[in-house]
């Protein structure tokens, strides 16, 4: 397993579109000779963190997932990375909890319940006080003075986008309605939320900067600050009103961002890849096909679309033939693939690194 500075360089040259002397790739596969793995025989995250209603033993919790992220060996660009989780729940769009949302544990996930009634009541601020910006801080932090000493990169928080956060403070259907009804209040808000988002950024970024270099989103690292923008709500909208209400996000956190790559989420965002090609402050682009859906080897016309347009790109694949097929029709140069990977042993996982060389 390489260092990670020979791997944060191999990523750096990636975000430019180029390439060093292979393309990127990531995988991890458990310590071999260990003891039990993972979460066998402990207990589970969640129980450190047990509902919504109480405080969770932020100490304990840290621990156990170091523990957890020391029990796997690192391969290509893969890093051992902190989540930034509650328990073994992952915290998408957290900014609308951080506004005022009521949040609800899942085993899996923190979902938040709209409270959005009236647009002109609702008020969108930084509240340092707010308990779950309070709790999320606080966890981060310990999160980073842990880290620091395991080499170990904490994930800065998935803070989430305008529309998508809305629809949970507001409800999907109802802002759907107001996206035509009460375009003017939307428009506001989202105009006050792109406001606000490099300082709930910016809170958390000094934390981490003061640890460790560049910058890690929930996605992938980078040299300089990032985050893998991202917009689900917008399967949902037709691609001129993704230019009215989206791609002023874009380029207004793109100011403030060195690098940003769009999480393209299935094949109902593919209307507005075009205009996500088109938009400078992207550098790259991931694409997530989605449950249901063909794996990366079955898009070729798009990802070579992507690699036209100068983007970076972030793939995925399910085994070693695809991965061959992969490295074969596509660039190296801004390529990064991810997993592919079905074998145990780290002499096995060395063999498969190979493919990458040739």
């Amino acid at each position: 397993m390489e260092n990670i500075e020979k791997k944060t360089e191999r990523i750096s040259v990636w975000w430019k579109g180029e390439i060093t002397d292979r393309a990127c790739c990531s995988f991890a596969i458990p310590k071999q000779n260990k003891k039990k793995t993972a979460e066998e025989n402990e207990p589970s995250l969640n129980s450190y963190w047990l509902s919504e209603n109480e405080e969770p033993d932020l100490e304990s919790l840290v621990n156990r997932q170091i523990e957890i992220i020391n029990s796997n060996v690192y391969f290509g660009e893969e890093m051992p990375t902190f989540p930034h989780k509650y328990g073994r729940r992952g915290t998408p769009m957290i900014l609308a909890a951080y506004l005022g949302g009521r949040v609800k544990f899942r085993e899996d996930t923190v979902w938040v319940e709209p409270v959005i009634e009236n647009w002109k009541k609702f008020k969108i601020h930084f509240d340092s006080e707010n308990i779950w910006y309070r709790r999320s801080y606080n966890f981060f932090k310990l999160a980073v003075e842990k880290c620091s000493t395991h080499n170990i990169i904490p994930w800065l928080p998935d803070f989430g986008d305008a529309l998508t956060v809305f629809s949970l403070l507001r409800g999907t259907e109802r802002l759907l309605l107001d996206l035509v009804d009460d375009k003017k209040a939307v428009l506001e808000a989202r105009d006050r939320f792109i406001q606000l988002w490099p300082e709930f950024h910016k809170n958390f970024y000094q934390l981490y900067a003061h640890k460790f270099p560049g910058d890690s989103s929930w996605l992938v690292w980078a040299p300089g600050k990032t985050y893998a923008c991202q917009c689900d709500f917008s399967t949902m909208i037709s691609p001129e009103m993704f230019k009215e209400f989206v791609v002023p996000e874009i380029e207004t956190i793109g100011k403030y961002l060195d690098y940003i790559i769009w999480h393209l989420d299935g094949p109902d965002e593919i209307r507005h890849l075009d205009i996500l090609l088109n938009l400078p402050q992207i550098k790259a682009i991931q694409w997530v096909p989605g449950a249901g859906n063909p794996p990366a080897v079955k898009w070729f016309p798009m990802l070579k679309k992507i690699q036209e347009k100068g983007k970076s790109l972030i793939i995925y694949a399910e085994d070693e033939t695809q991965v061959k097929i992969l490295l074969k029709e596509l660039s190296p140069r801004g390529l990064f693939i991810s997993g592919g990977f079905t074998g145990k042993t780290e002499k096995e996982a060395e063999e498969f690194m190979k493919m990458f060389s040739q």
